[in-house]
Parts: structure tokens; sequence; C-alpha cells
């Protein structure tokens, strides 16, 4: 059903319980989905493994070419080495690339990928039902998701079939913060998301307040880590048992993958507690066995531990706050992302903030949330709106301006304390030492607002379309950045120059 149609059922028609709500959370390493629960009136988790698992799953999906059968999930990350299929993980962090795999001599796109992955996974509320009807889904998305990425996450919904049912594509730090505030909160208070993903640790500290009925969220700081990640401690864990392989093939390489997911449960996890703990190689010939002492488990987890506890002094220190935050400042921790199902990522939070209000079930805080933010869009759930006032997210598309054309250097919804990769720009005019350009911020709609002009002195001469620069943008705050100009030369006939100018821009 059109979630348009079933937001204008009466009351009574939307209490059907054939009628699902769904929030998805799909992470580049893990998924999970939640429903709303009309009769309890709140967020209920699907369990992906069946109970035999954690409720989330890989988000991984693999072709099996003997018997032309594409499998998911659990399965596939476990099965990976076992036959000659296709293995695709990631593909959320490949989305607004246009990337295409080659799967059985043809070539597939990550979108298309990734639509028969949300087709299976949303085919789990038949388990619950089988005459389940979905009729709203609200995707999480991370911060990093370029509009690119978007649109071709909300192309892989069409695929999968359920275009119609997708309300929106919302912000994870919105389904992490609707997850707790089902009511405005009584006074101001700080609250911090820190998200232990596969890709990396970013975390934004909020200042959280009522207005006029609505949740207001205000970002104070916003920092990242892409050292401290999931997949890093994946690839820690893979040295262990890379060392008894003897070639580098595929194969081999896929056993590692599945035998890394498996055995990382006893290493990080759940870490050892004093005690040591075997490993059993049974991808190997013959089999072999190793023992994992409590020391070397403390050695794995020291860097990570390390820097982890420097970015949370980071997320507290670059605040956009008029006076120093402390720890006993912050009246609420949102812990989501799978790092956080690690015991000792935990207990380090734990540890800085003893006296806070601490989420226990990380992973499916941002799927029940979504779930919540749905209810209430479709108005089966009175739930407060909740607004994120995003002072390091950038709104618009920040580019040079040359009649109709428009180069953009910047992306909308990156963020600016991010590294902005310079572009390259032909001059398409003689130069006799000086170039001039607008700069102009363009927002969702396509308006363009000015920010000034620009004009670059001291290039040689050249003539027209023999210049070529790198520009770059880099921020010095929210509202402050840099123009960093470089002449790259034209081939041998006008190599490159020593020259680089830095213009100041305002927002």
């Amino acid at each position: 059903m059109n979630w348009k149609n079933y937001k204008n059922l009466n009351a009574a028609d939307k209490a059907n319980e054939a009628y699902y709500i769904i929030g998805l959370d799909i992470g580049n390493h893990s998924t999970g989905i939640a429903f709303y629960n009309i009769s309890d009136g709140d967020a209920e988790v699907i369990d992906l493994s069946g109970g035999y698992g954690k409720p989330s799953i890989p988000t991984v999906m693999q072709y099996i070419a003997e018997n032309k059968e594409w499998v998911f999930g659990e399965y596939a990350l476990l099965n990976s080495g076992a036959n000659n299929g296709v293995i695709i993980t990631a593909m959320v962090e490949r989305l607004g690339r246009f990337d295409h795999i080659d799967v059985d001599g043809r070539s597939i796109s990550v979108a298309n990928i990734l639509g028969m992955f949300i087709k299976e996974i949303l085919s789990n509320v038949k388990n619950i039902n089988p005459n389940g009807e979905i009729v709203g889904i609200v995707a999480a998305i991370p911060a990093y998701l370029s509009q690119q990425a978007q649109e071709e996450l909300t192309r892989a919904f069409k695929i999968a079939g359920y275009e119609k049912e997708l309300i929106a594509l919302v912000p994870d730090r919105e389904c992490a913060l609707a997850s707790h505030y089902r009511q405005p909160p009584m006074d101001k208070e700080l609250a911090l998301v820190v998200d232990f993903g596969g890709r990396e640790l970013c975390g934004g500290l909020y200042e959280v307040a009522a207005v006029d009925g609505r949740i207001v969220a205000t970002s104070m700081s916003s920092v990242f880590n892409n050292i401290v990640s999931v997949a890093a401690i994946n690839q820690e864990v893979s040295k262990l048992f890379e060392s008894y392989l003897d070639s580098e093939t595929d194969r081999l390489n896929e056993h590692v993958l599945g035998f890394t997911h498996q055995h990382k449960d006893m290493l990080f996890q759940k870490g050892i507690r004093q005690k040591p703990i075997k490993l059993y190689f049974n991808f190997l010939y013959p089999p072999v066995q190793q023992t994992i002492e409590h020391k070397q488990v403390l050695e794995l987890v020291f860097p990570y531990l390390r820097g982890f506890n420097g970015f949370i002094n980071d997320v507290l220190d670059k605040s956009l706050s008029a006076k120093p935050i402390r720890p006993r400042d912050v009246g609420l921790i949102m812990c989501v992302g799978g790092g956080f199902e690690m015991l000792w990522a935990r207990d380090a939070v734990a540890e800085f903030f003893p006296a806070a209000k601490f989420y226990k079930n990380p992973k499916m805080v941002v799927t029940e949330g979504a779930a919540l933010v749905a209810a209430r869009r479709l108005g089966i759930a009175e739930l407060p709106e909740i607004l994120l006032e995003d002072r390091h997210q950038l709104t618009g598309d920040i580019g040079i301006t040359s009649g109709d054309a428009f180069l953009p250097l910047v992306e909308r919804n990156s963020f600016w304390w991010q590294q902005h990769k310079p572009k390259l720009v032909l001059v398409n005019e003689a130069v006799s030492g000086e170039v001039s350009f607008t700069l102009e911020k363009r927002n969702t709609s396509g308006e363009a607002t000015s920010i000034g002009q620009v004009k670059i002195d001291g290039l040689p001469k050249r003539p027209k379309g023999a210049t070529r620069l790198e520009i770059g943008v880099s921020f010095l705050s929210n509202k402050e950045f840099n123009l960093n100009v470089k002449d790259i030369g034209f081939g041998e006939l006008f190599p490159r120059v020593d020259y680089e100018q830095v213009v100041g821009m305002e927002l």
C-alpha cells in the first residue's frame, strides 16, 4: 500500500494488525529491522537470525554460480569460502559511485544488488504474519551518505518493489534521538551520540530542548576517526589467522573473512576475562588449533581503546559551546553501531560518563528509532517531531559558476571538518596573469546564493584552454574556509609552475 493512502485512513482502519510500519537501519556491515507495534505503542525488533544469534545480520550478498542462486546475510558470509560464488560486501559505502559488480558474465549495479538484499530483509514481515502488508518504511542513513548515494539507495528500494512504501530516508542521528525522546525534555540537556560502525567512529554533541511541542537538537560538536573502526578491528583479528595460510588465494581470504566474523565474538565482542581461548582452524588441512591468551587480547584492544579515549576527549573539547564541556555536563549517552557490541567499547564510555543515562542495546537503537519516526509521520503515534539544527553539516553544494555551468567543489550533506578532495578546473579562456570566477552555494532546489567573486593573480601567460588549476576547499570553522589554488600545467608545452594561492572566504 502506498504510505500516503495509509496515512489518510481513519484511526480504526489504521489499527489493523496486518499493517506493518517498518524502521530499517541498513549499515555498511550489518542491518537491522523493527516494526511499530500498534497494540503496544512501541517499536519492536524483528530477529533476523531466527533466534540463534544477534538480531541484526551482515549486509552481505553472495551469488552462487553453480545453481545461479543469491543468498544473503549470515549464510552468505559464513558460506563465502565454501564455493566459487561472488560475495558482495560494503554496499552502502559504494553507493553514489555507480559501482558495478561482474556476476556470472553480467555487470550488475551495486544499487540493484542492494535492492535484492532489501527485498529479502523485508520478506521477514511475512514470517511474523503471512498476511502482513508493509504500509510505510523509514530507512536510517549514515551521515556520510552523499546526495548521489541517497538517490541510488532510493532506487534500490524501487528495485526491491517498495518505492511507494518508502516514506523517507532519515539521518541515523535523528532516529537515535527519537528512540529515547518520546516526549520533549523538561529542561535543556546535552546528549552525546556516538556511532561506532564499520566505516569509522563518529560522534556528535547536541543541545536538546523543547520548542513549541517539538524537540530541537542543535549540533555543538562533530568529530570522526576512521582509524578506530569495526573494519580495522576485523583486519587486525584476521592477522591472527593469516599466518597459518600458505597462499594468498581469494578462496582462503574468503575463509578468513568468515572465520573472523565468527571468532571476533569470542575475542573482541565478549572479551576474554583472564581466561585463554582455543580457536580451531577447520578450513585448513590438516586442521590446526591456536590458543589466545588474555594478554594477547589486551594487546589487540589497547591501540583502539587509546584512540577511542582520545576521540571522546576531542568530541568534548572541539565544541561550539562558549564554555568548556565536562563529562558531568552530558546528560544522555547514545551508543549506536555494531562496534558497541564489544564490551570494551561500552566500558570505555561508561568510565567517561559514570553518572549519565546510557543505552545498553546499541545496534537496535537506530532501528527502533526509525520505526518510531515512521509511525509519527503516518499519524499512528503521538510522538514529538525532532528537528536537527546541524552547524557542522553543509546544507548546499559549494562550487564555481561560469555562465550556466556549475562545478561543485564541496557536496551538500558533507561535514565542514572533513577533507574535501580538490577538483581540476580547465580555464576556458586566455590567461594573462589573472583569472576571476564566482563562487556560489546551491541548495537542494538548485537555488543559488553568491558567496563572492574570486580573483587569482600571478598565473603564467597561456593561450585559451591551456591552463589547468587544482582547486581545493579547506574549512577553518563552520563558516570560514580557504580556497587552495595550484597550477598543474597542461602537457609538455605548458608545464606546471610552482604556483599556489590561498583565498579566504566566508559563508
